[in-house]
C-alpha cells in the first residue's frame, strides 16, 4: 500500500472509532434518561464533566467568568458546554470522513 492509501485507510478507521464512541454515548444517555422516567435527552460537555471533575469544573466556570476575556464564559463557555457530546463526536467522525484522501476512481476527462 502507498501513502495516501495508508492515509485513508486510517481516517476510515478512526471515522468509525469516533463514530462508535458517539453512538456509545448516545446509548449511556439513552438508559440514563429513560431509566428514571425521563424522555430522551442528550447528556452535554458540561454536565460530564461537572459530573466527573465537579471542583475543577467549578474552577473553570469562575476562571472564565473573571478572566477578563469578553464573552469567555457568556456565551461562548457556555454554549461550548452545553453541546450535546454525542452529536459533538459524530460531527467530528463526520468532519475526519469528509476529509479523508479519496482514490482517483471517480469520472475522468478523456
Amino acid at each position: 500500500m502507498n501513502r495516501p492509501q495508508v492515509e485513508s485507510t486510517m481516517r476510515v478507521i478512526l471515522a468509525v472509532l469516533i463514530l462508535a464512541a458517539a453512538v456509545w454515548r448516545a446509548g449511556v444517555d439513552w438508559q440514563a434518561t429513560i431509566g428514571q422516567g425521563y424522555a430522551f435527552r442528550l447528556g452535554t460537555i458540561g454536565s460530564l464533566v461537572s459530573k466527573h471533575w465537579p471542583e475543577q469544573y467549578g474552577h473553570l466556570v469562575e476562571a472564565l467568568k473573571h478572566s477578563g476575556v469578553p464573552f469567555a464564559w457568556n456565551p461562548v463557555g457556555a454554549i461550548l458546554m452545553s453541546l450535546p457530546l454525542a452529536l459533538l463526536l459524530a460531527a467530528i467522525a463526520g468532519t475526519v470522513w469528509l476529509t479523508r484522501p479519496r482514490e482517483g476512481n471517480g469520472r475522468r476527462v478523456r
